[in-house]
């Protein structure tokens, strides 16, 4: 087996992580018909072609007089790689950023058989075509330069894998945050509904009022779309709309109260204002997490997203969808 210097090593590394992000950014621009900066990583390279090169390469080189061997042992080496990198980070940042559920046979959407193939001809053309003048690329440089190229590639590297690590963990925060908070209003939506249903037969009045209110709402999105730029996502909308609806529930029955003499009437109706201020401090809650989301936090999420639109989160598949859903509708705003 051929012996290589860890410079070259890591030489060898960035060289194929740059190749594998080159095939990566133009077979995803042409299946989304748009350009894609492809990749977990800011800089251009996919370590996971990288290390998986790396192992191919040791796997392989002491049988590339044997293409059979080079296919079976690149594929199950490479396979096996892909399995555990996917598993991790999913289990690290609860975002899938490959997935292959369905596609046919499949293990746990990490890996199918499809890929598993590619692995093993990829295997091939790397022992066979794409290594050796790779090889010689490298062994030209002197050993040197290679200690400081591949320093200077290593630095750059950790910086990127850091700020992206910490972008995915505030991905995952927005996502566990928008599923509690998405929970959170399920739950103000039913129990406002039911605080309503008790306020007996004054409640059709009130349902008049809530219905002028939910039109105001829908005028008042039509008339000031800029409004909605402003905002964040959908929540903030949804939000608002809530606190609004309360205040005027809340107004109900504080007129009420002051009509009420019958003393289980009143303790009624207390105890609906209770409920009522409680909603209105979860609400103000929720405001205002949402609203301390920097734009730059935002902006750093929806690039992440954009290099990787397979992207999928099974614990949080609906947040995530949200999240997709608003790059989209900023995407169409900016091309208006």
């Amino acid at each position: 087996m051929e012996f290589y210097h860890q410079s070259q090593w890591i030489l060898l590394f960035f060289l194929y992580s740059t190749a594998g992000w080159l095939w990566e950014c133009f077979y995803v621009s042409v299946r989304t018909r748009r350009l894609v900066n492809r990749g977990f990583l800011h800089g251009p390279w996919l370590p996971i072609y990288g290390s998986g090169a790396l192992l191919v390469l040791f796997l392989t080189l002491p049988v590339r007089e044997n293409p059979a061997l080079v296919f079976f042992l690149g594929m199950s080496g490479a396979t096996l790689l892909e399995y555990g990198t996917g598993a991790f980070m999913e289990h690290l940042f609860q975002v899938r950023y490959w997935d292959y559920s369905r596609e046919p046979l499949n293990i746990n959407g990490y890996i199918c058989l499809p890929v598993s193939l590619a692995w093993g001809s990829f295997s091939l053309g790397l022992i066979y075509v794409l290594h050796p003048p790779a090889e010689r690329f490298v062994l030209q440089i002197p050993l040197l330069v290679s200690d400081g190229i591949s320093l200077c590639l290593s630095v750059l590297f950790t910086v990127d894998v850091t700020r992206s690590v910490q972008t995915a963990l505030d991905l995952r925060a927005v996502m566990e945050n928008l599923t509690s908070s998405n929970q959170r209003i399920a739950g103000i939506q039913e129990h406002l509904k039911l605080l309503t249903e008790q306020l007996g037969e004054r409640q059709e009045l009130l349902r008049q009022r809530l219905a002028q209110l939910e039109h105001s709402a829908v005028l008042s999105r039509e008339l000031h779309p800029e409004a909605l730029e402003l905002l964040h996502n959908k929540k903030s909308q949804l939000l608002s709309s809530l606190s609004e609806k309360t205040s005027t529930v809340l107004e109900f029955v504080h007129q009420e109260l002051s009509q009420v003499s019958v003393a289980s009437d009143r303790s009624r109706l207390e105890h609906v204002k209770d409920h009522l201020l409680s909603i209105q401090k979860t609400i103000h809650f929720l405001e205002i997490d949402l609203a301390s989301r920097r734009n730059r936090e935002w902006e750093r999420i929806f690039r992440l997203l954009d290099r990787n639109p397979s992207a999928a989160s099974i614990r949080h598949r609906e947040a995530l969808e949200e999240l997709l859903s608003v790059r989209r509708n900023k995407k169409t705003d900016k091309k208006k």
